[in-house]
């Protein structure tokens, strides 16, 4: 069964088929209309896509959908567009524009046998069969992978044509794909090294140093997936909000997130440390209890910051980078905001406004920071164990908080989709705004 598309992507089908040359390279059967796919990779000369960029994201704006995720990499670029409609629902659409197929820079297809085999359906461009098989085929046995029995029927359909043949023992050297398919990962890489010389000449290097340029600076800007932390009391809604959320953005990013409560979790819980390393002879495990804990003195409380403080540099590196410097989406039930709002949940009894600073100064922003929270009298309605002054201690930190940058406050007064959809369209609003100012 085929997902019904929204419009848009009849729109930018109709403009690429009036402005330049391109390919579906696979999943086309129903395009523009219907997809299985949760991404559409679409096939196009660099010199092509540098020429209808601008007025393809100009259309896509003009239709009221955002770029939520701008991806810019040494073989494709990728724009997620997204758009939270009146009644609260929301579409995504994510395209994959590729420059040719490599890994690791080095090219194992050109654009230019795609587009030269491409065939028309009445409705877009795409690869013919032999050449939507070699598409996959030559990256997964360049990555050591095996091709896809998803894909069997495509490879029965393709692997005996001669422009396959042909293609596989030029590029890896073998005259037949069974002895492909038993190949190591090394040797076929040796062997695509080797065809990127004799192909491109020292262009193979300049090619590899563009593919080490662009994965270093997706790395370290971060520039192309995002982050989010929700903070905020017992009864607010959180987790509900947040399920829905993922929902809301669907297949795109259904797969393509990470999830973590609190903190990266390098390290072990501080009780359960301590008690392992003797230094603590009872651990309290009643986790459904998170205010259980007594208040800690100044000392105490430094010590437990500097514990998290370390975890959450360190895991912003090791697990938040690795994911958001592709388009990928990291989420935070609670992060370190949860320190500055909750004491008693954290036993870190400090100045708000010192571990503010203290936040900015040493502990890695995420790129959204939700304080989502309603007012005293709707959670005490939801959560009758809780009582009203620390509610309102938190609430209280949440308005110190909201007047800082990056910083975003939202009531969940009414439905949970209604809060999930309010918090949606502020960050497209953002992303969309970051992401224009990169691709123009």
């Amino acid at each position: 069964m085929t997902n019904k598309l929204p419009d848009i992507v009849s729109v930018v089908f109709s403009f690429l088929n009036e402005n330049t040359e391109y390919a579906v390279l696979r999943n086309y059967e129903g395009l523009p209309y219907h997809n299985n796919s949760r991404d559409i990779d679409i096939a196009i000369e660099k010199k092509e896509w540098i020429k209808i960029r601008k007025p393809l994201v100009d259309l896509i704006q003009q239709c009221g959908w955002k770029i939520v995720t701008y991806l810019q990499s040494d073989r494709l670029q990728t724009l997620v567009c997204g758009i939270v409609r009146e009644d609260n629902t929301v579409d995504l659409v994510q395209f994959d524009f590729f420059y040719h197929t490599s890994v690791f820079g080095l090219v194992l297809v050109e654009n230019k046998d795609f587009l030269k085999h491409r065939v028309f359906n009445g409705e877009i461009y795409h690869v013919d069969k032999s050449y939507e098989f070699l598409d996959k085929y030559m990256y997964d046995r360049a990555v050591g992978a095996p091709y896809p029995d998803k894909y069997k029927h495509t490879r029965e359909c393709a692997e005996n044509e001669f422009v396959v043949k042909e293609h596989v023992q030029q590029v890896f050297g073998f005259d037949d794909l069974a002895n492909c398919d038993k190949a190591s990962k090394m040797a076929n890489l040796a062997a695509v090294l080797k065809w990127n010389f004799k192909r491109f000449g020292l262009g193979a290097i300049s090619n590899m140093l563009c593919f080490e340029y662009h994965h270093i600076k997706n790395y370290l800007c971060s520039n192309t997936g995002f982050s989010i932390g929700f903070t905020g009391p017992d009864g607010s809604g959180k987790t509900t909000v947040i399920d829905l959320l993922i929902d809301s953005l669907g297949d795109v990013f259904r797969k393509a997130h990470k999830y973590y409560h609190f903190r990266p979790s390098l390290f072990g819980n501080l009780g359960e440390v301590a008690h392992s390393a003797g230094l603590k002879k009872d651990v309290d495990r009643n986790y459904s209890d998170p205010h259980r804990g007594g208040k800690t003195g100044i000392l105490s409380s430094l010590f437990r910051l500097g514990y998290y403080s370390i975890d959450y540099i360190l895991g912003f590196w090791t697990k938040v980078k690795s994911e958001t410097r592709i388009s990928r989406l990291v989420i935070f039930d609670r992060y370190y905001t949860d320190i500055i709002c909750d004491s008693r949940r954290t036993r870190i009894y400090l100045n708000p406004k010192f571990l503010y600073w203290f936040g900015k100064l040493f502990i890695p922003s995420l790129d959204y920071n939700i304080l989502l929270t309603a007012s005293t009298d709707t959670i005490l309605s939801r959560k009758q164990e809780l009582d009203k002054a620390g509610i309102e201690a938190i609430n209280s930190k949440i308005e110190y908080l909201k007047t800082k940058k990056g910083y975003k406050k939202i009531l969940n007064e009414g439905t949970p989709q209604e809060a999930a959809c309010q918090i949606l369209d502020y960050i497209f609003n953002e992303q969309h705004m970051k992401n224009i100012k990169r691709i123009k």
